[in-house]
């Protein structure tokens, strides 16, 4: 709870949920913030009736990595990105929540282990505990391409009717399956979505 009160008080609250105030109690710690009439990411894709369009995707994923340039210039790791955790105001401007898990990057074995939602981490941090790696803010960018490949085509990278089947999926991902896996969507669109041009692989 610490660690996520201090990384927001060093982010630009334009960015994230803006944290005004910190109240404790005997049994209890509040955050107070800003309140945000807004839908999540997610909500938006399950409620389109079609992938989003390559001029909505662009400007949101620029939104995005521009979040994560603010994060990693600060050795902030997110750890656990994906469309609900992405707040989408009015103006089409995005904010960046839940925070709980991220940490800072050189903060003593707080990035060793598997962290995040299944579907949407990296393959490195499957197995990092075991292998006594330490991963960094490349975690999140992986992230934001299952987020971006979400958007353009109107479902989520790693399809599974379980968790424990999304995440076998996640976990033994190689880059190579995802050329293939654009190819072959390219040239056969599912119902709910759109061909691409050639430039986007």
């Amino acid at each position: 709870m610490i660690n996520e009160i201090e990384i927001l008080r060093a982010l630009e609250p334009k960015r994230v949920l803006n944290l005004k105030e910190v109240y404790e109690t005997e049994d209890s710690i509040y955050l107070v913030t800003d309140i945000v009439h807004s839908l999540t990411l997610k909500k938006m894709l399950k409620a389109a009736s079609s992938p989003f369009s390559t001029i909505k995707t662009k400007d949101y994923m620029h939104q995005l990595l521009k979040v994560l340039a603010e994060l990693a210039s600060k050795k902030i790791v997110h750890r656990n990105l994906k469309p609900s955790s992405i707040l989408m105001e009015e103006k089409h401007n995005l904010r960046i929540i839940n925070f709980g898990l991220a940490t800072y990057v050189d903060a003593p074995k707080a990035n060793i282990g598997l962290c995040g939602t299944p579907g949407y981490i990296a393959p490195e941090t499957f197995n990092c505990h075991n292998e006594n790696r330490i991963y960094d803010d490349k975690v999140d960018v992986f992230s934001a391409g299952c987020i971006f490949f979400e958007m353009l085509f109107g479902y989520p990278l790693f399809k599974g009717s379980k968790s424990s089947e999304i995440s076998s999926l996640n976990k033994n991902f190689k880059y190579s399956d995802l050329i293939k896996l654009v190819i072959k969507q390219k040239s056969n669109p599912q119902p709910n979505s759109t061909k691409l041009g050639t430039g986007l692989i």
